[in-house]
C-alpha cells in the first residue's frame, strides 16, 4: 500500500463544475477521498467490503451512507462508483512527486557515477545527499551553481497570462514532464523560453487571415 503525504490540488478547482455540481458536504467527501488515495487505503488489496469499512470509518460516516456518497459522486465523473477510485488521478498526480521515488533513482545514478569512476581508478567517494532538494527535480546546469526546477502547471499558466497567450499550460507541462525535461538531447534550462517558442510555433501555425476581395 503506497503512502503520500500530500497529493496535487490545482486552484481550478474553484470553477470545476463537477464540484460546483455537489452540495458543500460532498465536496468536503470528495477532498477525504483524495486524502484517502494519496494514504494509499483505496489501493489496499484487503477484502473489499473491509476496505469499505476503513474508507466509511475514516471519512466519519455509516457505510449506506458512503454508497450515497458514492453514487453521488460518481454521477457527475469524479469518482468511480464501485472502488472510489478519483477519475484522471495519474494525469493529475506524477510519480516523480513521489519524494521517496526521487530519492532512490538520484541514489542509483551516484552510484552508477561512483561505480565509473573507481573504474577509472579514481578514489573519490561520492555520499548520497540525505535531502530531498538533491533530486530529479531540481537539475544542476552549467558551473554556476544554479537548478532548473521545471514548473508547475499554475506557474506556467500565470506566464502565459503575462504573454497574452492561448498556451494550454497543463499540455505543456505533461509533453515536457513525459520527456524528461529534455529539449532534443539536453535538459531544459529555461522554461519560460520554451513557452516562448511554443508561442511562436503557434502563431506561425495559424492560418494568416484572409483579405476581401476589392469590387
Amino acid at each position: 500500500m503506497k503512502n503520500n503525504p500530500w497529493f496535487r490540488m490545482y486552484t481550478e478547482a474553484v470553477d470545476d463544475e463537477k464540484l460546483r455540481l455537489l452540495a458543500f458536504e460532498d465536496r468536503w467527501h470528495y477532498v477525504a477521498i483524495l486524502c484517502l488515495k494519496g494514504q494509499g487505503l483505496l489501493d489496499d488489496e484487503s477484502d473489499p467490503q473491509l476496505r469499505m469499512r476503513k474508507i466509511a470509518v475514516k471519512m466519519g460516516v455509516q457505510l449506506r451512507e458512503l454508497d450515497e456518497i458514492s453514487r453521488r459522486l460518481s454521477e457527475v465523473g469524479l469518482v468511480d462508483k464501485d472502488t472510489l477510485q478519483p477519475i484522471q488521478w495519474d494525469r493529475r498526480q506524477f510519480k516523480s512527486d513521489s519524494s521517496a521515488e526521487r530519492v532512490k533513482q538520484h541514489r542509483e545514478r551516484q552510484k552508477n557515477q561512483e561505480d565509473e569512476r573507481l573504474k577509472q581508478g579514481c578514489n573519490v567517494t561520492v555520499t548520497p545527499p540525505e535531502t530531498e532538494t538533491d533530486t530529479d527535480k531540481e537539475i544542476r546546469v552549467g558551473k554556476t551553481g544554479k537548478r532548473f526546477v521545471p514548473p508547475t502547471p499554475y506557474e506556467v499558466r500565470e506566464y502565459c497570462k503575462e504573454r497574452q497567450n492561448l498556451l494550454d499550460a497543463e499540455r505543456f507541462v505533461d509533453f515536457y514532464e513525459s520527456k524528461g525535461w529534455m529539449v532534443g538531447k539536453s535538459k531544459m534550462k529555461d522554461w519560460k523560453a520554451a513557452v516562448r517558442n511554443w508561442e511562436r510555433s503557434q502563431q506561425q501555425s495559424e492560418p494568416a487571415p484572409r483579405r476581401r476581395k476589392l469590387l
